[in-house]
């Protein structure tokens, strides 16, 4: 399909479309996995939810409210520093506003994180339990980051971490050196299927690459890009935007990065990557795609 984005002047494909093509949403191990967190919740005494900060709500499993129920949680905000500073502080409040606890953190270097023993304990004895240590699992959807906070966490490479998503298949018990037992649990996804939110998946990583059409995706982050930050989109790849589409746009970066084949066309698979992975890491700024409430 990248063959499409030659033609200026008719280019639009839908990506949504692109995607639900080629992702199943729900395969079996997901399904064993939300049995399995059904079952587990009996030995625990709170639930860490973990999304990404840069998009909480397209990040957030839709499912869990009603497998947790009742069950005492905090919600880790991961990848903090990847996001807003007004994006993160407007989902702590979204968040507080439910009575539930929220931290922000960066489970790569440990930002964050030295509250969590303290708020969970806060939070079990409120909800009447007074365990000398505090047995905690660990949920979210693939690529949130869960493997990294809890080796974060435990001080060691004890649970399997990739930038892959679904690397965790099956649980598995974590000690830490904070009175900490930590159940890490396959990521499940099942998240809202409308547009904006398979966009934002794409976007931040959370569906595999290998699925989808990378050359599109990249095309439609830069006209998300051009609308929220279209400031740091200029600085960071040195650009005119003004009045381009997003095609031109991802054109001009080719040019401005070498993405050229022989002859002189564009190396569209090579820039889409070099605009995805620079979105990812944090290189055009620290950005947030979504907010309550819009």
């Amino acid at each position: 399909m990248i063959q499409v984005l030659n033609n200026k002047t008719a280019y639009k494909i839908e990506m949504v479309f692109v995607m639900t093509e080629n992702i199943n949403w729900f395969p079996k191990h997901m399904k064993d996995s939300e049995d399995l967190l059904k079952k587990s919740l009996k030995a625990v005494d709170i639930v860490f939810e973990v999304l990404d900060a840069r998009a909480p709500l397209s990040s957030k499993d839709m499912n869990i409210d009603r497998i947790i129920g009742q069950k005492a949680r905090i919600v880790i905000l991961n990848k903090c520093d990847l996001s807003s500073n007004d994006g993160n502080k407007q989902w702590v409040s979204f968040f507080n506003r439910g009575d539930t606890e929220v931290v922000l953190v960066n489970a790569v270097n440990g930002d964050g994180l030295k509250n969590i023993t303290n708020l969970a304990r806060k939070v079990i004895t409120k909800a009447g339990i007074k365990n000398k240590s505090i047995r905690a699992m660990v949920v979210g959807i693939p690529n949130v980051g869960k493997s990294t906070l809890i080796n974060c966490l435990a001080g060691k490479k004890k649970a399997k971490a990739s930038n892959k998503p679904g690397v965790t298949r099956f649980k598995q018990w974590i000690d830490t050196k904070s009175q900490l037992e930590l159940l890490d649990t396959p990521g499940i996804l099942r998240p809202r299927e409308d547009k904006d939110t398979v966009l934002n998946l794409a976007f931040i990583g959370t569906i595999n690459d290998d699925v989808l059409d990378v050359g599109t995706l990249a095309s439609d982050l830069i006209e998300k890009l051009v609308e929220i930050v279209p400031e740091e989109l200029c600085a960071r790849f040195k650009i005119d935007i003004n009045d381009k589409t997003p095609l031109e746009i991802l054109e001009n970066i080719a040019a401005k990065r070498g993405c050229i084949l022989k002859g002189g066309s564009i190396d569209y698979m090579r820039v889409s990557g070099i605009v995805l992975s620079e979105f990812r890491k944090g290189k055009l700024g620290k950005i947030t795609l979504e907010y309550p409430g819009c």
